[in-house]
């Protein structure tokens, strides 16, 4: 992917991504000295916010009208999304970088705890792709677990 100067608003937008990561990993874990179990209380509030985004997206009938709708905003420039492959049947966004994923590192965190809050926050996509039957999301590359980029592939089926 060729690299572009980073805007301004997308530095902006990378930051609230951090301080997301942040509170999320701090709530996480103060719930979890509490005894809660954070794993499905994680799972089931990112899941609730996906399904209210995803309902935000307009009219999804198949796997490209699904990548084009992630494809907009400050999130593609944030996110530097790529577009891979865009059929009707198959989708495919790089994305080339990871706000959540620096902002972990950067905290200390163990490569485990980083793949664990990335595979949780991973909740939110799984959400938004869960209003649009027919459509299934994987994500078989991912940053947090060593790949160079996060791989969304929406399969119609």
């Amino acid at each position: 992917m060729k690299k572009n100067k980073v805007s301004d608003v997308t530095k902006a937008y990378r930051s609230a991504i951090a301080d997301r990561a942040t509170w999320f990993y701090l709530l996480l874990r103060a719930a979890e000295e509490k005894g809660v179990d954070g794993e499905e209380l994680a799972a089931k509030a990112i899941t609730e916010y996906g399904v209210e985004k995803g309902k935000q997206l307009g009219e999804i009938k198949n796997a490209a009208d699904f990548a084009a709708a992630l494809f907009k905003g400050y999130g593609c420039q944030a996110f530097a999304m790529e577009k891979v492959k865009e059929t009707e049947k198959e989708s495919i966004l790089h994305f080339h970088h990871c706000e959540l994923v620096e902002a972990w590192r950067k905290k200390g965190l163990s490569p485990d705890e980083v793949s664990r809050l990335c595979r949780l926050a991973r909740y939110g996509d799984l959400g938004m792709i869960s209003n649009f039957p027919g459509l299934q999301l994987a994500f078989p590359k991912v940053i947090a677990d060593g790949d160079d980029y996060c791989q969304l592939q929406i399969t119609l089926v």
